[in-house]
């Protein structure tokens, strides 16, 4: 525990230090990621569907705001929708607008969240984004990740979706097919029961996770973490059996678990609180008395080492070259002076002579 508390504070020192040059990149590498998601997923466009353009996009983003990434990206989405059916880019264009408009509205700083959702999805761990949010941020933020999940299964039902999108239409069936891929683009937002069923999970854990922590019992944060997983656990397990979805109870206590490891994670970095020196404070003002307890963090502290020289030194503090063999009478008095004042010793007859 001591080596990862010194690897913890020492990366937080570095952090803190570089600040300014590290968090670009680090919006440079999720950008790219997000990017080349979705040139893999739903990569139509075969024109913007390349590193060069990934790269120059995730450049952009590590250079403007957080919500830039998202204008971006969803930018990107309805170009590839586009090409694929038109149907789907305008059911895409009406719901990023909602989404947008509700992010700017509510949660306007947690534009990373909103991206990175999909991402943790296709990783299968997205039960680390509500607990996450209700770890580091305000509950309304869980409001980012709902957007980025409704985003993930629209795009997911899509891309399951293709070939009937791309299908091209005979001039018998033509009015046809284009209520049919309109039904199907609309269906994958309206009719998606499990997509209702994350949102709704989300949503109460987060909510949970948010209160526990704030709660004024020690090990807050465990205790939150471990509420959280297991709201998401038992509320998924039960939707599933419920809407008659089969295969993925295994995946969901295998994405539970690293979740809830990751979150431990974050709680060493952000909330390593050392409980057996916690104090009890009181004191007061003109109006109020205040009772306090004050749980101390797990830190490494850095010893500060004062390394003093003695002898080969003249003129008052001067170092001597040790190429100097011989000091001449009055050197030699002056090198016993500096000797005297650095023991703290005084300079009585004895040590002058």
């Amino acid at each position: 525990m001591t080596k990862l508390l010194e690897i913890r504070d020492r990366m937080i020192r570095i952090y803190g230090k570089y600040e300014s040059y590290l968090y670009p990149v680090v919006k440079f590498v999720l950008a790219l990621i997000v990017f080349q998601t979705i040139n893999s997923r739903i990569g139509y466009m075969q024109r913007i569907s390349t590193l060069p353009i990934a790269l120059i996009l995730a450049l952009l983003c590590a250079i403007l705001p957080n919500y830039a990434m998202v204008w971006l990206a969803a930018l990107v989405v309805l170009l590839d929708l586009y090409v694929l059916s038109l149907e789907a880019a305008l059911t895409a264009l009406v719901l990023f607008a909602v989404i947008l408009l509700v992010y700017f509205r509510f949660a306007p700083k947690d534009g990373i969240a909103v991206v990175l959702t999909p991402i943790c999805f296709i990783l299968r761990i997205p039960y680390i984004m509500p607990i996450g949010c209700g770890l580091l941020r305000q509950v309304y933020s869980v409001i980012a990740v709902v957007c980025g999940t409704i985003v993930y299964f629209f795009l997911d039902g899509i891309h399951q979706n293709e070939a009937t999108l791309l299908a091209v239409p005979t001039d018998v069936d033509a009015e046809t097919a284009l209520a049919s891929k309109f039904d199907i683009s609309v269906d994958q937002l309206l009719n998606n029961r499990e997509m209702f069923l994350f949102v709704a999970v989300f949503v109460v854990t987060a909510a949970v996770v948010y209160l526990v922590r704030r709660l004024e019992v020690e090990h807050a944060w465990t205790l939150a973490i471990i509420s959280g997983e297991l709201i998401q656990i038992a509320g998924l397990f039960v939707g599933y059996t419920v809407l008659n979805i089969s295969g993925k109870t295994l995946w969901l206590l295998l994405g539970n678990i690293f979740s809830m490891l990751i979150a431990f994670g974050l709680e060493f970095v952000f909330m390593n609180l050392d409980y057996d020196r916690a104090e009890r404070v009181q004191f007061e003002d003109d109006e109020y008395y205040y009772y306090v307890k004050a749980v101390p963090k797990k830190l490494m502290t850095t010893k500060e080492v004062t390394v003093k020289r003695f002898g080969n030194t003249a003129n008052m503090g001067r170092r001597i070259e040790r190429r100097e063999t011989a000091l001449s009478e009055e050197q030699e008095l002056n090198s016993r002076r500096v000797i005297a004042r650095e023991l703290d010793a005084d300079e009585d007859d004895n040590l002058l002579k």
